[in-house]
């Protein structure tokens, strides 16, 4: 299979449903629903109690938000592997870019603690995304339909 020499796309692999890309949409359905239970649900218990959780309510948003980020452009696209890493870094390295344009930006508002949030969900996206083959092939189960 030949690449098309695009930066992030494959032109086969992005017309192809395999089980990684099932996997990847599994995944950011379920970063989806953890990020936004967290937003609702753990960030006002965490503000109503005054519990320090070490800025962890303060940049769910960020940290959660990249790992979905990720997996639903993982979905779509269907990278291999080499390109796969480029999103991450895309997004990642773009979700920084933004907070500190917060700077400059009117009603812009910049924290350390969303940067500090992206790195971590960059970086979990990542192993997720490096893990996933490795669990993939060990997996019977998923290999039967």
């Amino acid at each position: 299979m030949k690449s098309s020499g695009n930066f992030f796309l494959d032109k086969e692999k992005i017309r192809t449903i395999d089980t990684y890309r099932i996997i990847y949409f599994v995944t950011f359905l379920i970063s989806f629903v953890i990020t936004e239970t967290g937003r609702h649900l753990y960030r006002p218990y965490i503000y109503e109690n005054k519990i320090n959780d070490f800025g962890i309510a303060d940049s769910i948003g960020n940290s959660g938000g990249i790992i979905v980020q990720i997996f639903f452009g993982l979905a779509i696209i269907n990278s291999t592997k080499k390109k796969g890493v480029r999103l991450i870094a895309f997004f990642t390295i773009g979700y920084i870019l933004y907070e500190i344009a917060q700077l400059f930006l009117p009603k812009g508002v910049f924290d350390w603690q969303d940067i500090y949030g992206t790195l971590i969900g960059g970086i979990i996206g990542l192993l997720l995304f490096l893990l996933i083959p490795k669990v993939n092939k060990q997996n019977k189960i998923i290999h039967r339909f």
